[in-house]
């Protein structure tokens, strides 16, 4: 977005052309705030300053060299292309000079509040805090925590299933997982490699490689010496395989809960 203040410059110029200078043009962008920010981080990291205070400095660090950048780029691709030199609007002002610079910080003025909003966008989509301390990190991670009291539906996003329902078992379904509970069961769509992580607290883990239990719900365990099964409390009287993988993780488990 912000690289489309350089469209009116791409006038007269083939297509392809024109579209790599808008890449290079937004790489510059982003790159130069990315590594003024990450520089500012490591300079300060004793006072450990909140991401937009690193990010702010981050762009005035880096404001400076990137004009060289800018300025070298535009005579580049103003010597192949008559029509890019003739657009640009800088090319009577004074190289290097306090009148050049704010000529270019009028037209950078979007680039930070657009980096901003990637960083605290990707940080609310994925969790990803960019910039931060792990001191930091981890008081947010602290104060945004829930008390997990045990293995509960609440646990999985987008399943129907109340929040407090316990989870008993778990089993992928190439895309999906399916899921039970003391309350019934759902088929959501969720990696099942996340659980790991999704359900790290819990008293439970993986059996199989298809297979997450909750140990706190096993009633009964067949042990015939070739084959393990795990019987879990629930209607279904549900049989969980547990594979030879698994085999020596999941005993010592039991042996330990004293199942």
């Amino acid at each position: 977005m912000f690289s489309l203040v350089g469209i009116r410059l791409t006038t007269g110029m083939p297509y392809l052309d024109s579209l790599g200078y808008m890449l290079i043009h937004m790489s510059i962008a982003w790159w130069s705030v990315s590594i003024g920010s990450s520089i500012v981080k490591q300079l300060f990291r004793s006072w450990e300053p909140p991401v937009i205070a690193v990010c702010t400095l981050g762009y005035f660090l880096l404001l400076i060299p990137t004009v060289f950048i800018y300025q070298t780029l535009g005579e580049w691709y103003g010597g192949m292309y008559p029509s890019f030199a003739a657009a640009r609007a800088d090319t009577d002002l004074p190289g290097w000079g306090l009148v050049y610079l704010l000529h270019f910080i009028r037209y950078s003025i979007p680039a930070l509040p657009l980096f901003l909003a990637g960083v605290y966008g990707h940080k609310a989509l994925n969790g990803v805090r960019w910039f931060s301390y792990p001191s930091q990190t981890l008081a947010i991670a602290a104060a945004e925590a829930t008390v997990i009291t045990g293995a509960n539906a609440g646990l999985l996003r987008d399943t129907k299933l109340p929040a407090d329902a316990i989870l008993i078992a778990i089993k992928a379904e190439q895309h999906y997982i399916h899921i039970w509970t003391d309350k019934g069961t759902d088929m959501i769509r969720f990696r099942f490699k996340d659980l790991d992580s999704t359900l790290a607290h819990c008293n439970g883990g993986k059996v199989h490689r298809s297979w997450w239990i909750n140990f706190d719900q096993v009633s009964a365990v067949n042990d015939d010496g070739r084959k393990l099964e795990l019987i879990m409390n629930d209607d279904a009287n549900l049989a969980i395989p547990v594979s030879t993988s698994f085999k020596n993780s999941t005993l010592e488990k039991m042996q330990t809960l004293g199942i």
